[in-house]
């Protein structure tokens, strides 16, 4: 009786143990360990210099370097990140754009909706001739990850800043003192005037649409021979220096 009893004992002992054996077999993330965040910090966007900020445009978990001469979003190359941290060649914007011969490519560059990801945000325009403005071909927000080969998105989408003049200049700025970067346009209204409008951005979905409240607010008007005054600090508003 004795020894029945024991073996009676010994089955669930070893039942028991299967179950922690099994368990200690699978990765840590599929116990349910949470990441540990080291990834994101090595990616978080951050200033190089005025010009040129550093982060993650394609996805691909490595810094890409963002120059942004004169920070009027008409000159702006891109340099690929690699995983060793060194940078590819300069590639022109607005060849990745596709600009046809006459088009001027203006692009701002942030983490509007602060999801991690950079976001751009395009315009290409045949600049007027006259006093009419011109209509942009192409006028996007473009969230990311965006593809190396032509800074497409998934989830682009139409974005009023060519529909209301013609942008001569994107600049990330701070209006709505929040942790959101804005867009500034340098406008050619037409008729020798140019604006500085503004799209205040959303957190849930980006930069937003015209809105003749905001623009009184935060707008400036201009000529030619006088213009606005656009913003020379809107990155450094959002990014701390890289390390």
């Amino acid at each position: 009786m004795l020894h029945k009893r024991l073996r009676l004992i010994a089955v669930p002992v070893a039942a028991l143990a299967l179950p922690l054996t099994v368990a200690a077999g699978f990765p840590a993330h599929a116990a349910g360990a949470a990441p540990s965040g080291k990834a994101a910090a090595t990616t978080a966007p951050c200033l190089a210099d005025a010009t040129t900020l550093l982060g993650d445009l394609d996805g691909d978990g490595h810094r890409d370097k963002i120059s942004n001469p004169g920070l009027t979003g008409t000159k702006m190359t891109i340099q690929w990140g690699t995983a060793n941290g060194s940078f590819g060649p300069k590639q022109a914007v607005s060849a990745l754009l596709g600009a046809k011969k006459g088009e001027v490519a203006t692009a701002a560059v942030a983490d509007f909706q602060r999801d991690g990801k950079l976001d751009m945000v395009v315009n290409l325009v045949t600049p007027a001739d006259g006093d009419d403005p011109s209509t942009a071909r192409v006028a996007d927000y473009r969230p990311g990850p965006l593809k190396r080969t032509n800074l497409s998105s998934a989830k682009s989408r139409h974005l009023d800043i060519g529909d209301h003049g013609e942008a001569q200049q994107l600049r990330i700025a701070n209006y709505g003192g929040d942790a959101y970067p804005d867009l500034a346009i340098r406008n050619n209204a037409g008729d020798g005037t140019l604006d500085r409008d503004v799209r205040l951005t959303n957190p849930r979905s980006g930069p937003g649409n015209y809105d003749y409240d905001l623009q009184v607010k935060y707008g400036e008007f201009g000529t030619t021979s006088e213009p606005p005054a656009m913003p020379v600090d809107g990155w450094k508003h959002f990014y701390k220096p890289c390390s």
